[in-house]
Order: C-alpha cells, then structure tokens, then sequence
C-alpha cells in the first residue's frame, strides 16, 4: 500500500461459521451488511480459533500465541503485559490503537498496547472466573443449557445494553478523533457481546425471521460420544435438562436474531466510514473469537473442537487492495496478530517480538501464494474437560488428542460433519501418526499440564483470599471529560 491504512476489526462473541451464508448455503442467519463485506473481500473458508473458549481465544488473537506459550489458560487467567500484541507492533508504527468493547482482558493490565478503552469491558477483570482442575467434571450452573429456557424475546438486558454502548463509543470515535490526525492512522477494535448465549432479541430483529422455518440441529454423530463430548455434556448440563424442540427453534431463532443485530451495528459502521471519508482506506476485518454447536450432534455453546464450534467467520475487505476471492487454506485467530502489524508497516517488530505460534496472511491477501503452512493447532485447558485437549489441522485432516484418552481423525473434506472416526482405520496409520508428531512434537506434554494445574489452583487461592478487598479492583473506568465536549471544549469535529 501507498499509505498506511486504517484497521478496523470487528468481533462477535460466539458466532459460528456455519449460520452463515458465504460458508454455508443452508445457513439461515440474515445478515445483508455482511454478506456484502465477504462479496466485495477475501473470505477465509477455514478460519479458526486458536481456543474455544473467550480469554484463551483472545489473547491468541491478540498476541500470536497459542495458550500454551501466552498461558490463558481459561476465562479466570492473567494476559500477562510483558506479552508484545498487535496493538504494540501497530504503534510501533504511529497507529492510535483504540477499542470499543469486549477483550476480556483478566489483570491489572486492561489496555495492553491500546492507547483508549471507549467502555469498560462486558466481564470482571479478576480471577473470579477461576475453576480449579480437579478430577470430575461438574454441571455449572452459569454455562448450563438451563438458560435456553430464557430463548426469545425480550425487552433488554446486558448484553444489548452493552452493545448498544459500544456502538455509540465507536461512532462517537470515528466522528470526533479518527478525523482529528488523518496524518496518524488508527487501529480501532469494535468488539460486540452478541451472539453469546443467553440468546435474546428484541421484535425488531426477531420478526425478521418470522416468515423462516428454522432448521433442527442435526444431532447425529452421538451414538458413541467421545469422552470429552460427555464431559461437556454434564458440565452443560445436557444429560439432566435436554431441550425440548420448541426450545432449540426458540434459540436457534434468537441467535441468528442477535447476528442480524450485529448485521445492522457493521451496516452503520461501514456507512460512516464512508460519510467521513475514511472508507477508502480502511480495511475493515471481521471475525469471531470462536463458534457455537448450537444444538449439532446434541451440544450447546463452546469448548469443543467440532467444527460448529471451532470454526469462525475471517474476512479481510478492502477492496483498492485485495481482490475479492475465497481462500481455502487453513487459518487461525492467532494469524491476525503478524497480518495486521504487516500491513499497518510493522513487520520488523512484529518478526522480532511475535510468536512462531503464528503466520502473516498478508500474502494471500495481496494475491501471493506464500504462507508457509496449511496447518491450525488449537488448545484446550478451560473447564468441561478433565484434561488437556489438542487439536491440528493440516490439509483437510484434523486431528484430535486428549491425555489419557483416545484419539480422534477426521478428513473433513469426505465428511464435513465429523461422523466418522478414522483414528482405528489402518489406511490413515501413516497420517495418524505423522499429524501426532506434528501436534505433540511442540510441547513437553506433562510439564504444560503441570502449569496449567498449578496456575488454576494458585488463583482459585488468591481468588478466595482477596474476593472483599477494596483494593481487588481491576477493572478500566473510561475518562470522558464532559467539560471538553460537544461547544464547552476545543475538540470539535471536523467539519470538513
């Protein structure tokens, strides 16, 4: 590029790829504005979290990482500051790095490289959400499919409130700052709550689908679960209160509402670029930090590695830089990190102080055939799973592996919906040993597994012995001075 661009990435919470039409022509989510931005961009067909689960996912993003090296373990755990991010590459290079939104940021650091938070965040900053590792998976009542009985309408409730708040704060910025230093790019991150469970809408997006049969899950695939499969599904609590058909329509209906509520949030944002001015050199990124099975082979929410849940949305639009097309090769969360310090003209930094963990896109995105690999590794560590969990994809090969328990093999290219295990098939030994090697050759196995136990079990401590304390406090109060606002203060907006 001839000048450096503005970013602006756009995240959803909990948004799978399979609800949606550019990757599947059955899926029923309706969306305009986004379907718009994958037929004008660069759509990557197989896109994925570096972890199913929303800290861990993030921090991948964020950092290049996998949660092996950047330690996340799960939703309680610190991102620790000393870990370089985007965020810092990109103001290497003279970006104002800003967010409107979710990070889920766990520490006293809640900015890590960003110069502003708009809001505050949507989760506490603490370790409240700490679950030691003990043996024996348990139903949890704050991640039990009980709350499918809540699917539907509603009048409000947080996440609609918040997200409403974080569209405001990123119109607000884009009007009154972006324009302020058009010398001096900005990175702004607008990361939305929806569709993350519980799933509620209001009529407006509700009645949009009131004309649509929706679909049932396909719930096969169940006959034999794995044990992971049934450790979520206690942990869930799908074996003690399995929904009922008018259940799974109602939230099926209620999430695909809450997208096209987003739809409408990212219509709004591209039309300011544009109103601005700021469209033309804007690449506008979009993605999810990981999927939903949404009832798919009688699993809800996250936290597995089928493809309903792994699977995100990954689309770059810029259109006076990339040629809209469709990618197949394999990509990660993680790879945005090394792509958007490459084309906001960081890549020295981002070489010197990224991760291995991860690989710069940019090359695809220019039409270059150059990334290095074709293989996706994601990691597990959260609650619902007794042990760890690690997952490879190379190809169209994924392979699965579970300390202490069997493995799993799929060719997703012959059987997209994960039906058949090939882990016992003779015919695939070689793979199955070659895509071993590829995925346990990275980690010292049991040492990785002692610290994730020891991290849990120390803040689980520390957790219980400060949860009261005054000074237990971490999370990011925004500094708005009224005074300067609007006539009272010199920061007008541009006119121009």
């Amino acid at each position: 590029m001839n000048e450096q661009p503005n970013i602006l990435l756009v995240e959803a919470d909990q948004m799978a790829a399979f609800v949606l039409s550019m990757y599947n022509p059955k899926g029923q989510a309706i969306t305009p504005n986004l379907d718009a931005l994958a037929r004008d961009g660069v759509v990557f067909q197989n896109a994925y979290s570096n972890s199913p689960l929303c800290c861990p996912s993030r921090a991948s993003k964020f950092s290049g990482r996998l949660p092996s090296s950047h330690e996340v373990w799960g939703n309680g755990a610190e991102f620790r500051s000393e870990i370089p991010t985007v965020m810092h590459f990109l103001r290497s290079a003279g970006y104002r790095c800003v967010v409107s939104g979710k990070c889920h940021f766990i520490g006293a650091d809640q900015l890590h490289g960003f110069d502003r938070r708009l809001t505050p965040d949507m989760y506490p900053s603490r370790f409240d959400w700490t679950i030691d590792w003990l043996p024996g998976v348990e139903h949890r009542e704050g991640t039990s499919v009980k709350k499918l009985g809540i699917s539907g309408l509603c009048k409000t409730n947080n996440q609609l409130l918040y997200d409403a708040e974080v569209q405001f704060r990123a119109l607000e910025y884009l009007r009154y700052e972006a324009l302020e230093a058009p010398d001096s790019p900005f990175f702004l991150h607008v990361s939305y709550t929806q569709p993350h469970e519980a799933y509620q809408s209001v009529p407006k997006y509700w009645n949009r689908y009131a004309d649509l049969e929706i679909s049932l899950p396909d719930l096969s695939g169940d006959d034999d679960p794995h044990p992971v499969t049934q450790w979520l599904n206690v942990h869930h609590g799908i074996d003690q209160f399995p929904p009922d058909e008018a259940t799974v329509r109602a939230s099926r209906r209620a999430y695909y509402a809450m997208i096209s509520h987003l739809d409408d949030y990212l219509g709004e944002l591209v039309s300011e670029l544009k109103h601005l001015g700021l469209y033309d050199n804007t690449i506008i990124v979009f993605c999810s930090d990981h999927g939903d099975m949404l009832g798919e082979r009688n699993m809800w929410f996250k936290r597995t590695f089928f493809e309903a849940s792994l699977r995100v949305p990954l689309i770059f639009h810029a259109p006076k830089h990339f040629v809209p097309r469709s990618v197949a090769k394999n990509a990660s969360l993680a790879d945005l990190c090394p792509t958007l310090a490459e084309l906001g003209g960081a890549k020295a930094a981002s070489d010197i102080y990224g991760s291995p963990d991860s690989t710069s896109l940019a090359g695809m995105l220019f039409g270059r055939d150059d990334h290095a690999g074709n293989e996706v590794i994601a990691e597990y560590f959260g609650p619902g799973v007794e042990e760890p969990w690690l997952c490879i994809r190379d190809g169209d090969l994924k392979y699965i592996w579970t300390r202490n328990w069997p493995e799993l093999l799929f060719d997703l290219s012959a059987d997209p919906d994960e039906q058949t295990d090939l882990s016992f098939n003779p015919d695939y030994a070689g793979e199955k040993g070659r895509l071993r090697e590829r995925l346990l050759g990275r980690y010292d196995v049991e040492a990785m597994t002692a610290r994730a136990r020891s991290s849990k079990s120390t803040r689980a401590f520390l957790h219980s012995v400060m949860d009261g304390s005054k000074g237990y406090v971490w999370d990011y109060q925004p500094d708005f001075d009224a005074s300067k606002q609007y006539v009272r203060g010199v920061n007008k907006p541009s006119t121009v």
